[in-house]
């Protein structure tokens, strides 16, 4: 299967897990999470004059939901890529994962198929004695397979949790070593957030017209990923880039995937909320 597929579908894989938030009661205390159900259509954006795609359509949905000891999480992707030449190429995406409040546990499951041949399955578990501290993930498939967590690793949840109470404070950047349980080879990937300018109002931009969840104040956040396993001299390219329009309550209103040549748009089209559990 051509390598381009693998590396655009891992990414996209990836970005799914990173509009997700609250994971540690510290955490919670400054950043309040919407529990709720997103629908997102994609399409493409940007199109260089030497891209090896011209088209790309599809859908995808994601449910994040409180439960008394985590969050769960549920998230589908299908999109059909269309090449200069040749037939689209259908692919596929689909993740559960859950991360415990207290920050020590979190497991996953995924599988990403293109042109109906799965190319990554990834299950495990990862464990640490709490949030900052260093842990190890254990995949049962591929089995038998360990990867040690530094200290400053974070889960998607508590990633996402970072960015938004760095942005409350008025910072730029945030920096962090990032575990989802894809893409083992490099991971956790060293991920760099970009906080571009202040806090827009509900109102500004598009896509603010779904209901109480989209009344929130939003940031331009952009994302690098690297590979874990190199990035050390600060000068490698990154295996991945994203922008999305964050809001304060993690609702993400828009992702654009960046692959270099062409870009991937996901744009908010539907929300329902979930009710939050009531726990003893």
């Amino acid at each position: 299967m051509n390598t381009f597929y693998k590396t655009a579908l891992a990414g996209a894989c990836l970005t799914m897990a990173l509009s997700l938030t609250g994971v540690s009661s510290s955490a919670l205390a400054g950043v309040t999470h919407a529990s709720h159900t997103a629908f997102y259509e994609l399409s493409i954006g940007r199109v260089d004059a030497n891209s090896n795609i011209v088209d790309a359509r599809g859908r995808m949905v994601a449910e994040w939901r409180l439960t008394c000891r985590g969050w769960t999480t549920n998230q589908r992707l299908i999109v059909s890529m269309a090449p200069g030449e040749g037939e689209p190429i259908a692919s596929e995406v689909t993740m559960t994962s859950f991360e415990s409040l207290d920050g020590k546990a979190y497991s996953f499951d995924s599988e990403t198929k293109i042109g109906g041949e799965t190319v990554e399955l990834v299950r495990g578990k990862a464990k640490r004695p709490g949030p900052g501290l260093p842990g190890m993930a254990r995949y049962s498939e591929p089995r038998g397979l360990v990867l040690d967590l530094p200290g400053n690793t974070v889960f998607p949840f508590e990633h996402t949790i970072e960015v938004l109470e760095a942005a409350a404070r008025g910072e730029r950047r945030a920096f962090s070593y990032y575990f989802d349980g894809s893409q083992p080879e490099i991971s956790p990937m060293a991920a760099n957030s970009l906080i571009l300018g202040t806090s827009r109002k509900p109102e500004d931009g598009a896509q603010n017209t779904f209901g109480k969840l989209s009344d929130a104040n939003w940031w331009l956040v952009r994302l690098a990923m690297f590979d874990g396993q190199a990035a050390t001299s600060g000068n490698e390219a990154p295996e991945f880039e994203m922008t999305q329009l964050l809001q304060e309550n993690g609702v993400v209103r828009r992702f654009e995937f960046d692959y270099g040549d062409f870009t991937l748009v996901a744009a908010l089209v539907k929300i329902e909320e979930i009710a939050r559990p009531k726990c003893g």
